[in-house]
């Protein structure tokens, strides 16, 4: 019997940044968090999701944007696509309290598959007791990859298991849910009754600066906030045009000399309203495409732009193709990242 699993839910987005953030260490009645997945942080792992921290039918995060879902209780911790796969570890000192390890990697695309995981959306996972009522628990490892039993005594850092996407998940991640006497908390905040004074700090248009000095994570908070903003997390280069499931599966065909069309693509993640992405592709023969971007008509939680040409003659030339995306916000560039590609002969 997994305790709690069938309460967690998991989708797509983001978070802020923000100045002035502290350490919790002067706080010691409250739990520390280091991160629950081995990564690079804004390079080869993403925050996609945060608590909606709004308790009613509003989505609102801590950092005073939408980067999140209605109910969401945890902090999603992402990789790019179901091929990669990465350690999940434990985020403090504990005791194993249940597990669950036998459902199957499956990404959650339609309403059967909703159905399917009902009262297991938290898939594979690992439930932790920290004492004093601080407990967490660890949702969507891949099937097979938990190593530790109800009962273990956990070091901070500890190997759980593996990043899977059984249970409720659109995209391979673990999510992180923190717990207080079975209250749901917000880590970047640090208590419960302190997510009202967030909801209005952020009211205020404060950008939650000025409640965030207890958060609980040891990692730098402000790195982990970036991506509520709007980040741009892949780039690349394939023979057609690609989708978000096409990318979330590993799925995109990289481009050679006698492909169909050659097609520069970059995957974002929440975005807001208004927001447009600008790409350019260049190769060893000058420009071959470049849009400026329709304004985006509501915020989204991934959006995938691309750019290209068909082939026109019998191979395209050998060479460096070179792609660049622009994530422009109010007539500025916002985001902007470049991506090399080698075509040989």
């Amino acid at each position: 019997m997994l305790w709690r699993f069938g309460t967690i839910l998991t989708t797509v987005f983001i978070a802020t940044a923000f100045s002035g953030v502290q350490s919790t260490a002067s706080f010691a009645q409250e739990i520390e968090l280091s991160l629950p997945l081995a990564c690079d942080l804004g390079k080869d792992c993403f925050v996609q999701n945060f608590v909606d921290i709004d308790p009613g039918d509003e989505v609102q995060t801590v950092a005073c944007k939408p980067a999140s879902y209605d109910g969401h209780k945890g902090t999603d911790f992402r990789l790019l696509n179901t091929q990669i796969t990465g350690d999940v570890l434990a985020s403090a000192p504990g005791t194993v309290k249940a597990v669950r390890n036998d459902m199957p990697d499956k990404l959650v695309v339609s309403m059967e598959d909703r159905v399917r995981v009902r009262n297991k959306e938290c898939g594979n996972g690992v439930v932790v007791d920290h004492g004093g009522g601080w407990e967490t628990q660890y949702c969507h490892l891949r099937k097979g990859s938990v190593l530790v039993n109800a009962g273990d005594q956990l070091d901070r850092g500890q190997k759980l298991g593996e990043v899977g996407y059984s249970g409720f998940a659109a995209f391979p991640h673990v999510h992180l849910s923190l717990r207080k006497d079975g209250k749901t908390v917000d880590p970047f905040i640090g208590a419960v009754e302190r997510s009202a004074k967030q909801i209005e700090v952020c009211a205020s248009g404060d950008n939650g600066k000025q409640n965030l000095e207890r958060s609980l994570w040891q990692t730098d908070t402000e790195l982990m906030l970036e991506d509520a903003l709007g980040s741009i997390i892949q780039l690349g280069f394939s023979d057609g045009p690609v989708t978000t499931l096409n990318l979330e599966q590993g799925l995109e065909n990289a481009p050679s000399g006698r492909s169909p069309a050659l097609v520069f693509f970059a995957r974002l993640i929440n975005l807001q309203q208004g927001d447009r992405i600008a790409m350019r592709l260049v190769g060893p023969q000058g420009v071959l495409a470049e849009t400026e971007g329709k304004p985006i008509e509501s915020q989204k939680a991934q959006w995938v732009a691309f750019s290209g040409r068909k082939l026109r003659t019998n191979a395209w030339p050998s060479g460096e193709y070179v792609g660049t995306a622009t994530l422009v916000r109010d007539g500025k560039a916002f985001r902007e990242e470049t991506a090399r590609f080698q075509l040989e002969d």
